[in-house]
């Protein structure tokens, strides 16, 4: 009595769309009175839906979903960026308009459409702009939108609540005023662009409220609700099991393909000509007979080793403040990880052990980088993946000189990279009560959101000796729970991810070399803030592979995006 009354029938969906109160939205603004009437539209059609279930005794039998597909943001004629306040040519270019501005070449002009002299016209030109342009390889990785022909090769991202326009886009009535109130399409990780998610009948969790998550994984979950087998997609399956009572659908950890060599130091410190020098000769001869610990391998690795899923050659390197997985093939680590205390200090860097970058004597000179190589290439500088200043000793310090940490990087990109470890890590662990870090390179320079092989670098990076990144990653994770430690954490996760772009400028936050990198580089970071996921694909690893948590919940935090943006 009271049960369901369901006759089996093959898996099937119906699907109901509203085009309120979208329509409502664009026209009087998501704030307006007038808003009200489509709501209480919408919620009376829901409303009948659900009477009817109950009629036919289906309410229990029955999974549905109400979704909507963005948000909505207050705009109006009057905050609209015009570009031909920048340009002198605006009528030799193609202008999508709008809240996400796209450039392309006029069909049929014979005027050179050159995208990067667009862009350097129109980047930090006024100290009130409303817009910042981008080349299409260089948006946030997170955006997953480059690597498409139809692609247009400029974007501009628009501030909320304005628009970007030729002065003949702007919709306007007879009467002079402004035809809509509001409109979507921004960046999508602004709070405004978020929407609604409901679940409701047998295979839903109760009164759940779970964080937000992006609609590419609805697929995968209503594919599971039906039965059926998802299609390829670019959701990962399995990440949105905890909306479930029982999940239907087990993911499994993918398999590691290369797995790591544990070299020690065998050859004579003699035989290692990297045209790097140490003004303290004694001690790196002392530091370079000294036995690597792998001691530190649980300290550093909380979550397990990262997983290398592609073929190739690459070693564990142990040191007492850090754990690296060092590749020959682009002769600097693939990860490097370490863990910090609410209690670790950060020091400075006597000037003895600054010009004494050394020979890692279990990796052979043939597969390490070289000091001469940066002196040669003016152009490149260098970085260390595990910051000096956060060595827990004058001894230690000397580790974070191998030349197995040091990294490429361009003389302007420094400033973001040494802000970060210097300053924001160590607020990390503060603000969160210890942190891992893992940090690593990135390579991919054909904008796919994949990572490239070595002989697709090889085509890129023509006639240089070291492979340099197009970008650089990091995940900062911790308890959710800031009461626990990072190392004595029994309950769910929380992380941050960034993906640096590694460029010779830093156009993209209008800065010039007198400006504090305190007022910038958060909101760089913020900018490019990512998932674990979108890390993943970009450079072959996997991640958490060594937790007490299962490994749905380990997906849930892979797809999870900090937003740095506050809770509708």
């Amino acid at each position: 009595a009271g049960g369901c009354r369901c006759v089996r029938y093959e898996p099937y969906a119906y699907a109901f769309y509203s085009d309120q109160p979208d329509m409502a939205g664009h026209r009087y603004g998501p704030f307006s009175s007038e808003m009200l009437g489509p709501l209480r539209d919408i919620d009376k059609i829901l409303g009948q839906l659900m009477d009817g279930l109950k009629q036919l005794n289906l309410h229990r039998c029955a999974n549905i979903i109400f979704v909507g597909d963005h948000g909505m943001e207050d705009v109006t004629c009057e905050r609209t960026e015009y570009l031909s306040s920048y340009l002198s040519n605006v009528d030799d270019i193609t202008l999508i308009p709008g809240t996400l501005g796209r450039i392309r070449a006029k069909a049929n002009s014979n005027v050179k459409f050159d995208p990067k002299a667009i862009v350097a016209n129109l980047t930090c030109k006024k100290p009130d702009q409303h817009f910042k342009p981008y080349l299409k390889q260089h948006l946030p990785k997170r955006l997953h939108y480059a690597n498409n022909r139809r692609i247009e090769d400029i974007h501009l991202l628009v501030e909320r609540r304005w628009h970007v326009a030729k002065p003949g886009d702007v919709f306007k009535k007879i009467t002079g005023k402004c035809y809509f109130h509001g409109d979507h399409g921004y960046d999508n990780k602004i709070n405004s662009m978020q929407t609604v998610f409901l679940g409701y009948g047998p295979s839903f969790k109760y009164k759940t409220k779970v964080p937000p998550f992006e609609n590419i994984e609805l697929y995968n979950l209503m594919c599971d609700l039906l039965g059926l087998k998802p299609a390829p997609n670019n959701g990962t399956h399995g990440s949105l099991n905890h909306l479930l009572r029982s999940s239907t659908y087990r993911p499994n950890m993918p398999e590691e393909v290369a797995r790591p060599l544990h070299p020690v130091a065998t050859t004579p410190s003699s035989d290692y000509d990297l045209g790097c020098s140490c003004d303290d000769k004694n001690r790196l001869d002392e530091l370079s007979r000294r036995p690597y610990s792998k001691g530190t391998e649980e300290k550093h690795l909380l979550y397990g080793r990262p997983a290398v899923l592609f073929r190739t050659k690459y070693s564990l390197l142990h040191h007492h403040d850090f754990e690296s997985g060092y590749s020959e093939t682009f002769q600097m680590p693939l990860w490097t990880s370490y863990t910090i205390s609410k209690q670790a200090e950060t020091s400075g860097v006597p000037d003895q052990v600054i010009s004494c970058v050394r020979p890692d004597l279990r990796i052979s000179p043939s597969n390490s980088q070289s000091c001469t190589a940066y002196r040669v290439d003016r152009q490149m500088s260098y970085g260390f993946l595990f910051p000096p200043q956060l060595s827990s000793s004058v001894e230690t310090k000397y580790d974070a000189f191998l030349i197995t940490n040091v990294i490429p990087m361009f003389p302007a990109f420094k400033k973001v990279w040494n802000y970060f470890q210097r300053i924001l890590v160590k607020r990390y662990a503060i603000e969160r009560n210890g942190v891992n870090v893992i940090n690593g390179p990135i390579f991919d320079y054909d904008f796919d959101g994949l990572h490239d092989t070595p002989d697709k670098i090889k085509l890129y990076v023509e006639g240089s000796s070291i492979p340099v990144p197009t970008h650089y990653y990091s995940i900062i994770t911790s308890c959710l729970d800031f009461t626990q430690p990072a190392d004595k954490c029994d309950g769910p996760l929380s992380v941050l991810a960034y993906i640096f772009p590694h460029r010779p400028d830093n156009d993209e936050s209008c800065n010039n070399s007198s400006e504090d990198e305190s007022r910038w580089v958060e909101e760089l970071l913020k900018m490019h803030t990512a998932r674990v996921r979108d890390i993943e694909q970009l450079t072959g690893l996997d991640f958490y592979r060594k937790t007490s948590r299962n490994y749905s919940e380990i997906l849930s935090l892979k797809t999870y995006l900090h937003t740095f943006e506050s809770e509708i």
